[in-house]
């Protein structure tokens, strides 16, 4: 499958590899399945046959993809993928559904309803025929630009705060509810400027659904990718890298924000809020916060994913995984198949192997957190499934 769509994320893969790299620690990797010996993972840059892939989707999963890529492709000579097209999690279930891609990328699991909503023919399409491999972990930061405001002291804000904020009820700085959570704070009087996704969006997902897990009396509604309708004067962008670009250029915005675009965005670090969590403890993103959020809900699956709003006075209260769809059988060749499931494989696992590394030890240094043992081996367990033209199983332990 071939993508015929221009690249649009903001930030390139070249400036993702290299300024996330020099810019975000390697953080431990305890609690991550030990590789070394992993028969699969030892063999999944070798390819008996050429073979060109390409995804789509997520932007929430852009850095790890665009970094991974090239690390796999130096490594595996007869692997070609054709970049990754950060345009959002709804189109990348509209591109899996309609084999623009080898695989979709999403931060909600597809459903039924999905499939119906997204494709005309998709009422003779089954979720059956998809499997959704976990990977990647990451949280979403609630950023803000206000001059005069210190980054060593960030504003605290309440999931009810953030709710009222993008209801329009909430329209001052200096309003009542914010300045009660930040007393010591010289608030200015200017109005709000409230930023959000211009796309169909998984990183909206999780941040509705953070509303309404959290603050359920004022975020009615149910938790969806779609478009929000924003307050007057509220901006809209295209992906994350879109909502990061208009809150940096934008006086008086707020907005949400996977965590690896704040690390990427300097100036982003100047206001990133500290969140009140469910244990009533205010904490700003961080990696270690995210793990501990993951590690609240130890069991996932693609109908009880969300991880948010979770227990424990270190789980950071909005975070989340990223997914890949992929067809379960008929893959346009075995070739390629083969390479998309080998990909997905070393990019759902860390650890080293003969002095190498995984693609969870890239998505360490792009800020994520790498995947907990049993999510990788829920990963395997998936791409173990995925079948070729006679029904033979793709990801081995030789070069297909």
């Amino acid at each position: 499958m071939r993508i015929h769509r221009t690249v649009r994320l903001a930030v390139t893969a070249a400036a993702v590899a290299v300024t996330a790299l020099s810019m975000v620690a390697v953080p431990a990797l305890a609690g991550t399945r030990a590789t070394t010996g992993d028969r699969y993972l030892a063999a999944d840059t070798v390819l008996n046959k050429a073979a060109t892939i390409g995804g789509a989707g997520s932007t929430f999963a852009a850095p790890l993809q665009n970094a991974a890529q090239a690390a796999f492709m130096a490594r595996a000579q007869n692997a070609t993928i054709n970049g990754y097209q950060a345009v959002g999690s709804g189109t990348g279930e509209s591109d899996i559904l309609k084999k623009v891609v080898d695989w979709g990328g999403t931060d909600v699991p597809m459903s039924q309803t999905d499939i119906y909503q997204k494709e005309p023919s998709g009422y003779n399409i089954r979720a059956s025929a998809f499997l959704e491999v976990p990977i990647a972990l990451g949280g979403v930061a609630i950023t803000y630009n206000l001059a005069g405001l210190s980054a060593k002291t960030p504003l605290i804000l309440t999931a009810s705060v953030l709710a009222n904020i993008y209801e329009g009820h909430i329209t001052n700085w200096n309003s009542a509810a914010i300045q009660a959570l930040n007393p010591k704070v010289k608030l200015p009087a200017t109005k709000i400027v409230v930023a959000a996704r211009a796309d169909s969006s998984g990183t909206t997902y999780i941040f509705t659904n953070f509303l309404r897990s959290a603050a359920p009396k004022v975020w009615a509604t149910q938790p969806s990718k779609a478009v929000l309708t924003l307050p007057t004067g509220g901006v809209a962008g295209s992906g994350n890298a879109g909502v990061a670009a208009d809150i940096e250029n934008t006086p008086n915005a707020i907005g949400y924000v996977e965590y690896s675009y704040v690390l990427l965005n300097p100036s982003l670090l100047k206001g990133v809020a500290a969140i009140v969590n469910k244990a009533g403890k205010a904490l700003t993103p961080s990696l270690a916060g995210i793990a501990a959020a993951a590690a609240a809900k130890a069991d996932i699956t693609t109908s009880n994913f969300s991880i948010d709003w979770q227990p424990g006075a270190t789980a950071y209260p909005i975070a989340g995984y990223t997914w890949a769809i992929v067809w379960k059988v008929n893959q346009t060749s075995d070739a390629q198949g083969t390479l998309l499931v080998k990909y997905l494989d070393w990019l759902s696992h860390s650890g080293a192997v003969n002095g190498t590394t995984a693609g969870q030890d890239v998505a360490a240094l792009q800020g994520y957190v790498p995947l907990p043992a049993n999510i990788q081996a829920l990963a395997r367990a998936t791409l173990l499934k995925v079948t070729g033209s006679r029904g033979q199983v793709l990801l081995g332990t030789n070069g297909g």
